[in-house]
């Protein structure tokens, strides 16, 4: 059978699929927040016990997600993503004819699992359905359809929960009609036959620190943020709101997904991103002002001024969370591989769901030494505040090392028909051919810069010349010689590449393949709007003004072709 047929390539359904599933994955365990009080008062049951309806989903998430991230790894993340909505579907619902506590409970961990599997199944399937710009849309798509389905479950939960604390649990029969459409639409991710193979998985500066840096940012901000649904229903009435309580929660809850699915969305659009920390540093700071108006009303008094600051606090945190969920989902993609991509983005279920956890258990015990919900949120601001300040004293470094590396440019255009502008997008993704030389860096900080300019992606590629290992198998074959060689000498070049990408926000794709360096790179340029490449290589004593391979992409590219030369200053 042909290998093209088995080519599976995601469609309109299969996106709403995933976003449908992505909806579940931040507010899944938290649907029913605006019940707790009165699952407490029918049960006789106190806050913190209450709480484990919330915080035992997560604990399950965070004791099975790498497990479920290595399980989508090996059987296919398809696969596990359908199965896991089944388990959301099942055990989600079941409550709702319940009336054994411990039942209930026993149930909510089961549902805990189902979430680990949707949520990194469904991420990991993000980044490997899309690439380059068309995958940083789809993160922000993602980010949006997390905020709409905190808005939905929430004010649909606080609604029901006025009628009787076990409706909310209803919310849950959602998952059949995922089901449905991800049975139609879903299946698993298979490389196109035609591209380049891959060696690569190109190694990037501390790919594992940089992975941690992301489960930090999220674990933090979700301990914080949860604080929020674990203890609302308690919180309003006890700053005088006690008439429809349970509505307001919904709505305070839903309006927070509002803002962050408006937030990631113009954010996804927007031609210059700030890097990694930088936007954790943002996304903290406007964490604390959130969380800080949430204080208020120990001054504040009456309908008429605390709802309206309520829903602004809101709307704040949900800024917050819809400028640091995308950054977080952005960066775990780029720094993983279709091999660990389950693993990797199943860590981030745990960290997201484990400070869920912590905090469900934690905020309840700090109520009780502060002795008011108001102080809590206070405390929770400056903790924000912190990690903000942290965040961007690690950018600040960033930046001054960029400077360090900072050179001016002096460029020869081949092909271009028009100047550059930074105020209209010309090229939507660059391609920059790398091999490491002086020349070659060169012409990637020149990318960097066009990129920045012109709200582009990248694509870095570094060719390994079949011709320089012609005659150097002994018992071995060639093809494992190159890829053992090229993996060395492909680590510097791509991950120089990588670096300068994520200093300055531009999303990028690495690749590696195997033939004549002019040749691969004119086939690449068909996929570009623009080569970038440095006037000599490695191959230049062959030209005396031109490397031979930047002549000949010149002449055959596809594309625009940019030809960087450094001037040197005597």
């Amino acid at each position: 059978m042909d290998n093209q047929a088995k080519t599976f390539r995601p469609n309109a359904m299969t996106l709403l699929t995933v976003l449908m599933s992505s909806m579940v994955i931040l507010m899944g365990a938290a649907a029913v927040a605006p019940s707790l009080r009165g699952i407490g008062e029918h049960f006789g049951q106190s806050e913190s016990m209450t709480a484990l309806i919330i915080g035992l989903p997560a604990l399950s998430v965070a004791v099975f997600g790498f497990l479920m991230g290595a399980l989508a790894d090996r059987f296919g993340k398809a696969k596990v993503l359908l199965v896991s909505l089944a388990a959301f579907t099942v055990m989600g619902a079941l409550p709702f004819f319940l009336e054994d506590f411990g039942q209930i409970l026993i149930c909510r961990f089961l549902l805990g699992i189902g979430l680990t599997g949707i949520s990194s199944a469904s991420t990991a399937l993000i980044g490997e359905y899309w690439t380059g710009a068309q995958r940083m849309k789809v993160i922000g798509y993602q980010s949006a359809a997390i905020g709409v389905g905190g808005f939905l479950l929430e004010t649909v939960g606080g609604t029901l929960a006025d009628i009787g604390w076990n409706y909310p649990f209803l919310i849950y029969l959602i998952g059949a009609v995922i089901i449905v459409f991800g049975m139609v639409s879903v299946r698993e991710p298979a490389a196109d036959p035609s591209a380049a193979a891959d060696f690569g998985e190109a190694e990037i500066p501390n790919r594992r620190g940089r992975i941690i840096l992301c489960y930090i940012a999220v674990f933090c901000e979700m301990f914080i943020m949860f604080s929020m649904p674990t203890n609302f229903s308690y919180y309003i009435p006890s700053i005088g709101l006690e008439a429809g309580a349970g509505l307001l929660c919904g709505l305070l809850l839903g309006t927070m997904g509002v803002a962050q699915a408006v937030f990631s969305l113009f954010y996804s659009r927007s031609a210059s991103k700030p890097s990694e920390r930088n936007a954790y540093a943002a996304a903290y700071l406007m964490m604390a002002a959130g969380m800080a108006m949430l204080f208020l009303p120990e001054f504040v008094h009456g309908e008429s001024a605390l709802i309206p600051m309520l829903f602004l606090a809101e709307i704040i945190i949900g800024c917050s969370l819809g400028l640091l969920m995308p950054t977080v989902v952005a960066s775990l993609s780029r720094l993983s591989t279709s091999g660990t991509s389950g693993k990797v983005m199943g860590g981030y279920a745990m960290a997201l769901n484990l400070s869920t956890f912590l905090s469900g258990m934690a905020i309840p015990a700090l109520f009780g030494i502060l002795g008011a919900h108001t102080i809590v949120f206070a405390s929770l601001a400056c903790f924000a505040a912190i990690v903000s300040v942290a965040f961007f004293l690690m950018g600040a470094s960033g930046r001054a090392e960029e400077k360090a590396r900072g050179s001016t440019l002096s460029v020869e255009t081949v092909g271009a028909k028009k100047p550059m502008s930074t105020d209209i997008s010309l090229y939507g993704t660059i391609l920059v051919p790398t091999d490491g030389s002086e020349h070659s860096n060169y012409a990637v900080e020149c990318a960097i810069n066009i990129a920045k300019k012109n709200r582009s992606s990248m694509t870095a590629l570094f060719v390994i010349d079949a011709e320089k290992y012609s005659g150097l198998a002994y018992g071995e074959s060639a093809g494992d010689i190159m890829r053992e060689m090229g993996a060395q000498e492909s680590k510097a070049a791509l991950g120089y590449v990588a670096e300068l990408a994520e200093e300055n926000g531009i999303e990028l794709t690495s690749k590696v393949a195997v033939g004549r360096p002019a040749e691969e790179i004119v086939k690449e340029s068909e996929n570009a709007d623009l080569v970038v490449c440095g006037s000599l290589g490695r191959t230049s004593l062959n030209r005396a003004l031109m490397g031979s391979v930047a002549e000949t992409v010149a002449r055959m590219a596809h594309c625009p072709v940019l030809i960087c030369r450094r001037t040197r200053k005597s």
